[in-house]
């Protein structure tokens, strides 16, 4: 019988081993040097791969079995922590640029720092807002010493906007806000100490036109305990932040809604035809989602070159426009500053009637080559057609896109199939509550570690099972 076993052929052998799954598959080869030689055959894996991710090709010049094993075993699809510390609905996350910490905030009007680790535990927490005012979203600057909070002031007299500053060696202080004519902007930082907005800023010049304006804050002596305490609307009053204006852009059929930003050196940096004159750390390229006044209306992404220590803003064309008409829920941009990903929900037209579509196309730019087409992935999907967005938010590392959902799971694609690999459950005990996932974000230096948080109030912490395994 041992005999028999040995004997038998390699055809004999890969139609036995067909029927088999990865893991017994790998099983099987360490029964013996034959068995071992056969179950590396490409045709194996290849149809595994099929079976479990339905890709049609390999990645770049890898094996079949390198391929599912990327897929499988270094993808973060297992639940590793659940973090719970807000009492509603969580809007944003994002890590720090060292991926020491986790900032999140939400419908409670709270913004909170975590320490990230094995065992991740809550570090600071801060009431920024009292409900049915809240926080939507959240950045660290690139020192990991402040945080930029984007703020939604609900008042008798109406709504404002507020970009604030708060300080996390300063035990978690508001240390400077400004007020924000647009909801949507959000701001972003341009530097440790500076942090951008939209203005239109009459003061500075006799037009209304749009103005982008670097502000820069300095932080006060915060010994004082009244100091650290002072509710966020008493800083606008403060003169510790400097205005800006260093781009100017007419005041048409568009308004900024969604901004990001990188060094000039960063941008076309793999394209051959990258121009070579020198450049300064203070030369950005500025990429601005620009929405149309009316909700169906054509959208525009615009990236502008600018100058940000500019003594006169400059009144200059894009230096590249793509038109879309879809309605954006969501922006990132990459930890490596390489690509910028949305989240788009086109619009469905019937004689004078126009809705968003359920479906969810993600847009991936690479900005390191400019003249790339940008990529589209799809299967992500809203609750329901509709006339008004939900904004939720996805990320990008060098071998996957996320996004979180209206639907009650996170999404990962693979980047290089356009595949998606997994959707990481969300499900709440009662099957008729939706869970809607509002952003999700990659460990800046791991991409076998994403964090996501949802309207249950919690941050999910998921890793690949390698890192389990080391863990």
């Amino acid at each position: 019988m041992e005999n028999d076993w040995e004997n038998l052929t390699d055809p004999i052998l890969l139609s036995v081993f067909s029927y088999l799954n990865f893991h017994e598959l790998n099983y099987a080869s360490k029964s013996c040097k034959n068995w071992y030689r056969v179950a590396q055959d490409e045709s194996l894996w290849r149809e595994l791969s099929f079976r479990y991710l339905g890709s049609r090709f390999s990645r770049h010049d890898d094996s079949w079995k390198s391929e599912l094993k990327r897929l499988t075993y270094h993808a973060p699809v297992h639940l590793h922590q659940t973090c719970e510390s807000h009492v509603d609905e969580v809007y944003n996350v994002c890590f720090s640029k060292s991926g020491k910490y986790i900032a999140t905030c939400g419908l409670d009007g709270n913004v909170k720092v975590w320490l990230f680790g094995p065992n991740t535990e809550l570090l600071h927490s801060r009431q920024v807002v009292d409900p049915p005012s809240y926080v939507n979203y959240v950045e660290f600057n690139e020192a990991e010493t402040h945080l930029l909070l984007n703020c939604m002031i609900k008042g008798d007299t109406g709504d404002q906007c507020l970009l604030a500053v708060m300080s996390i060696e300063k035990k978690f202080a508001v240390i400077a806000a400004r007020q924000s004519w647009f909801p949507n902007f959000r701001g972003t930082w341009l530097n440790n100490d500076t942090f951008l907005n939209a203005d239109v800023l009459a003061y500075f010049f006799s037009n209304d036109n749009i103005k982008l304006v670097a502000c820069t804050f300095y932080e006060e002596d915060l010994d004082d305990p009244f100091l650290l305490e002072r509710p966020l609307l008493d800083r606008l009053s403060d003169n510790n932040v400097d205005l800006r204006s260093f781009l100017e852009m007419e005041r048409d059929e568009f308004r900024p809604h969604f901004v990001k930003v990188i060094d000039w050196s960063e941008w076309n940096r793999d394209s051959p035809t990258k121009r070579t004159e020198d450049s300064n750390d203070n030369e950005k390229v500025v990429i601005l989602f620009q929405r149309s006044l009316e909700w169906d209306g054509v959208q525009r992404i615009v990236f502008y070159k600018a100058d940000i220590d500019s003594e006169t803003p400059s009144v200059t064309d894009p230096i590249k426009t793509i038109f879309i008409n879809y309605g954006c829920t969501g922006v990132q941009l990459s930890a490596d500053h390489r690509y910028i990903v949305y989240n788009f929900r086109g619009v469905c037209e019937d004689g004078d009637k126009s809705w968003y579509d359920k479906e969810v196309d993600m847009m991936v730019i690479n900005l390191a080559k400019s003249d790339d087409k940008p990529k589209i992935f799809s299967g992500n999907m809203s609750l329901e057609y509709s006339t008004f967005i939900s904004y939720f938010f996805p990320d990008a590392s060098s071998d996957f896109i996320a996004s979180g959902s209206e639907q009650d799971a996170a999404v990962i694609w693979d980047r290089h199939s356009k595949c998606v690999i997994s959707k990481l459950p969300h499900h709440l005990q009662d099957p008729a509550t939706q869970n809607g996932v509002s952003a999700v974000a990659f460990h800046p230096r791991d991409q076998e570690i994403i964090v996501s948080v949802a309207d249950d109030c919690k941050l999910r912490i998921w890793m690949s099972a390698n890192r389990t395994r080391h863990l």
